[in-house]
């Protein structure tokens, strides 16, 4: 099945690109990092990101899992790319669309749609799950709600499918 990419999808995909990391074990933490100057600071902290001077850098906590790290790393990652000022004095409402935009972006960027697509997955879902989780570096819990959205992404398109067929 072909899925059209979403313009979230698209825009991961086309930084994966720039970065040519184009399989899953491409994928690189610090290469990231440095591809956008971002620099890693392990502490015993909870993971964050600040912005001095117009340069950033991160705490991802050293207590975590390297696949805890690599989910917070990226859901920072988001608030780098796409957020500006600083979430403590703004609006609450505003704040939780931001944390919902990082999330969003955690969830398609740690498990890009256009390599998830090339991986023939176990119709047991015990199984997929692990297998995303061991193939992407993310814990069993990330990869089972990365694979409800996928699996929900092919039944949305196989749903206008079968509507558009019938008209």
């Amino acid at each position: 099945m072909t899925i059209q990419l979403s313009h979230l999808e698209e825009e991961v995909k086309k930084i994966y690109t720039k970065l040519n990391m184009l399989t899953p074990e491409n994928i690189d933490l610090e290469r990231i990092a440095a591809a956008f100057k971002i620099w890693i600071h392990y502490e015993k902290a909870n993971s964050s990101m600040f912005c001095i001077n117009g340069l950033y850098s991160m705490v991802l906590d050293i207590r975590a899992s390297p696949q805890e790290q690599w989910q917070d790393f990226v859901h920072e990652l988001a608030h780098v790319l796409k957020h500006a000022g600083n979430q403590f004095n703004m609006n609450r409402m505003f704040r939780e669309l931001q944390e919902y935009q990082a999330n969003s972006f955690m969830y398609h960027f740690c498990v890009p749609t256009f390599m998830l697509e090339k991986i023939s997955l176990p119709r047991m879902q015990p199984e997929a799950i692990k297998l995303i989780g061991d193939t992407f570096n993310v814990t069993y819990p990330f990869a089972a709600k990365r694979l409800e959205m996928y699996k929900r992404k092919q039944f949305s398109i196989l749903w206008h499918q079968k509507l558009y067929q019938a008209n």
